[in-house]
């Protein structure tokens, strides 16, 4: 005698009894979208548009100098990434803002970034850089004083460059040297950077923030 066959479930049956698995799978896949964020009253939008293009806040912090907030730093690109690596080699245009919590000295400011930047590159690529930082060195120094609230922002264009803007104008020609922002961003997120917690806030943990 013929035993009668188990009765299969039908092609939809089946897809529809996956269809929540695979939405569940598919939600924990996905990174969170970014979203502002409000630092010692400083307003960090989401998005902001470089270039045509519209990038993601990947994280921000604050730069302390012993117990005083010097700036809030913020760090946007074409997608997020919690990975150094990534956000220092990824394509597409980038902007790192930084907006004053105190007076600082403009050459106290530039003295300070090209400092950061031999910390965490090599002599060569150092030398590389020698006439860009003395050009940025003398530009900070000129403006003699950023005050509380005043906005830093150096923006890099694939193929253009990268610019650097004082609340809303640029200051002079686009530093052209090949690597040379990438170099600057090492500043926040080389293998020295000014500040290890500011790194971490700035790939993503919005626990460090403050």
């Amino acid at each position: 005698m013929r035993l009668p066959r188990p009765c299969r479930p039908s092609r939809l049956a089946r897809s529809s009894s996956l269809l929540p698995a695979a939405l569940l799978l598919s939600s924990l896949l996905l990174a969170p979208a970014a979203r502002a964020l409000d630092i010692h009253g400083v307003t960090v939008p989401a998005t902001v548009q470089v270039g045509g293009k519209q990038l993601q806040l990947n994280g921000a912090g604050t730069r302390y100098f012993l117990i005083f907030k010097v700036y809030v730093a913020e760090l946007y690109l074409p997608q997020r990434t919690r990975s150094a690596a990534d956000a220092l080699h990824m394509a597409g245009p980038k902007l790192v803002r930084l907006v004053m919590l105190r007076d600082v000295s403009g050459k106290e400011l530039g003295s300070k970034l090209t400092e950061d930047i031999q910390n965490n590159v090599d002599a060569a690529d150092f030398a590389g850089m020698i006439t860009g930082l003395a050009r940025m060195g003398g530009l900070f120094a000129q403006r003699r004083e950023l005050h509380t609230g005043d906005v830093v922002e150096l923006i890099d264009t694939p193929g253009h460059g990268m610019q650097i803007r004082i609340d809303g104008t640029d200051s002079g020609a686009p530093y052209t040297d090949a690597g040379f922002f990438t170099n600057m961003l090492k500043i926040w997120l080389g293998p020295r950077p000014a500040e290890s917690r500011l790194k971490s806030a700035l790939l993503g943990d919005t626990a460090l923030a403050n």
